[in-house]
């Protein structure tokens, strides 16, 4: 079904795609849950759009919080990105470690996200060149970026 939701969307016909999601939705379908979740935001149901997210997470996809977590910080809510994030990564989204070390990165806490960054590493989040662009030091510490002197 979602399939047939996904071509009917590709043709334009969003109303038709939407219906089709929404009828795979009623049967759990994580899939069809984010694909509601992206066209609500674009139609401006943000409300709609995160209970959405929460019923894919429910139903097996844990990725899907860390889509709520981004939209809440294309809306500003950095708090709620933050704490969309965490719970994104408690119920098993490694990626979502590195989203969270980004938003410490970009609050200027450089310790935080490292720690984050390692953490995503070790669970396999994240590739290990945007986690450490630069490569390691002989001591184990990520090597600061080279800069003409």
């Amino acid at each position: 079904m979602c399939e047939l939701a996904r071509l009917r969307e590709e043709a334009g016909d969003q109303e038709g795609a939407e219906a089709l999601y929404r009828k795979a939705s009623k049967h759990g379908d994580p899939f069809a849950l984010v694909r509601l979740a992206w066209m609500w935001i674009k139609a401006g149901d943000l409300e709609g759009a995160e209970a959405a997210y929460r019923e894919a997470a429910e139903h097996g996809d844990p990725s899907a919080l860390g889509e709520l977590a981004r939209m809440r910080e294309e809306t500003g809510d950095r708090e709620g990105a933050e704490a969309a994030y965490r719970e994104a990564a408690e119920h098993g989204d490694p990626s979502a470690l590195v989203g969270l070390a980004r938003l410490r990165e970009e609050n200027g806490d450089p310790e935080g996200a490292e720690a984050l960054y390692r953490e995503a590493a070790d669970y396999g989040g994240g590739s290990p060149t945007r986690l450490l662009p630069y490569g390691l030091d002989p001591d184990g510490t990520p090597t600061p970026q080279w800069t003409p002197s």
